[in-house]
């Protein structure tokens, strides 16, 4: 019966062991840094996807009335892009709603528009005397 206890006690001392070497590692400066690395940059790698999932949207973009004046990227932890658009022409629901329904299978296109339009109707509503808004920046990844 003391050699099965004694087993025992040497296996939960090897567990307990192996669990504080797995928490010590687990937690360690260089483990957090390597998984905090790998995980910036299958990050950026999504962010780079969706822009350049953004880019191809262009032309469809235009048909809707909004044109890509410029795109930033800015590098820090996660990266961003900001995307500008100017309105060049206006165009009814109905046909937004058209060149969506042929694009239907774009789930990007759906919500990037939907921003757009609210945002040019929230900038239509603002008084500021003279001045005319001329961009509207949608932004993927963290802006702050």
């Amino acid at each position: 019966m003391n050699d099965l206890f004694n087993k025992f006690s040497e296996k939960v001392s090897e567990t307990t062991g192996s669990i504080v070497d797995g928490l010590e590692k687990t937690f360690s400066p260089a483990h957090i840094a390597e998984k905090f690395a790998a995980a910036t940059e299958a990050t950026k790698d999504k962010y780079i996807e969706y822009s350049n999932d953004l880019i191809s949207l262009s032309p469809t973009i235009e048909k809707i009335g909004f044109k890509t004046a410029q795109i930033d990227l800015n590098m820090g932890i996660p990266p961003s892009f900001a995307f500008h658009f100017e309105k060049i022409k206006e165009i009814s629901h109905a046909e937004h709603e058209a060149i969506l329904e042929q694009h239907k299978g774009n789930a990007l296109l759906r919500p990037i528009v939907k921003m757009l339009v609210t945002a040019d109707n929230y900038q239509e509503k603002i008084k500021l005397g003279s001045f005319k808004f001329s961009c509207i920046e949608i932004t993927l990844g963290d802006s702050s």
